[in-house]
């Protein structure tokens, strides 16, 4: 799976929880300075699994702190 294509699904997803506008998200600042919350974190990755077709954690927010972070992992993981 292409890195680019996770980080546009991942940052649509986030500006859409958070109401804003996805060239809003830097990909490097962490989830929290983004103001995302536990409960939208959840939400995140239960859209990112039907949009992307692929199993992640839940947790995975939480380990991987950034868009660009958990981007890297879910493109290395579903090669």
């Amino acid at each position: 799976m292409d890195k680019d294509h996770i980080t546009a699904v991942l940052t649509k997803e986030i500006a859409e929880e958070l109401s804003i506008a996805p060239g809003e998200i830097d990909d490097r600042a962490s989830f929290m300075r983004l103001g995302v919350s536990s409960v939208q974190a959840l939400k995140i990755i239960n859209r990112l699994r039907k949009e992307l077709d692929i199993d992640i954690n839940p947790v995975a927010l939480f380990e991987f702190k950034t868009v660009d972070d958990i981007s890297t992992y879910l493109a290395e993981e579903h090669e």
